[in-house]
């Protein structure tokens, strides 16, 4: 997994700087500017029947798809992974979130603009969520970059 930069106005803290999700979670250790509380949890969710319907060289894009909708949602990706039969990220939220919401948003943009692209995808119903602690956080989001 690599950087992908994400450039949404609305989100940046500081003008003319890029946000980035990567799992070296440097961001993970300082206090946010975005939010005075750390709540990460790593959400999972599948194809529909687990079939591998992500198309060679569309996970990159559905990847960086995920993360601008984060952004636009105010919920920090620390970790973003997409293979062909699954999504794994590991999120930041804010207390105030809903995590059945963002994560229901995630899966409908991300589909969207998967026919958008012409590569449809069609998630399966449902998702898995664990709350993570801060010193868990590292350990998951190594685990997505090496393994996925």
């Amino acid at each position: 997994m690599g950087e992908w930069p994400v450039q949404d106005p609305d989100c940046q803290v500081d003008p003319g700087t890029e946000r980035l999700a990567r799992p070296d979670l440097q961001s993970a250790d300082r206090s946010s500017d975005r939010a005075a509380h750390r709540m990460y949890a790593e959400v999972v969710w599948s194809t529909f029947d687990r079939l591998p319907l992500v198309a060679p060289g569309a996970g990159t894009a559905i990847e960086a798809q995920l993360i601008a909708l984060c952004r636009r949602l105010d919920v920090e990706p620390v970790a973003v992974k997409v293979s062909a039969a699954r999504v794994r990220l590991v999120l930041r939220f804010k207390p105030a979130h809903s995590i059945g919401a963002v994560v229901t948003s995630l899966k409908l943009g991300s589909q969207d603009a998967a026919v958008l692209a012409g590569r449809p995808i069609r998630w399966a119903p449902g998702f898995a969520c664990i709350s993570l602690s801060v010193t868990e956080v590292r350990r998951r989001a190594l685990r997505l970059r090496v393994r996925g």
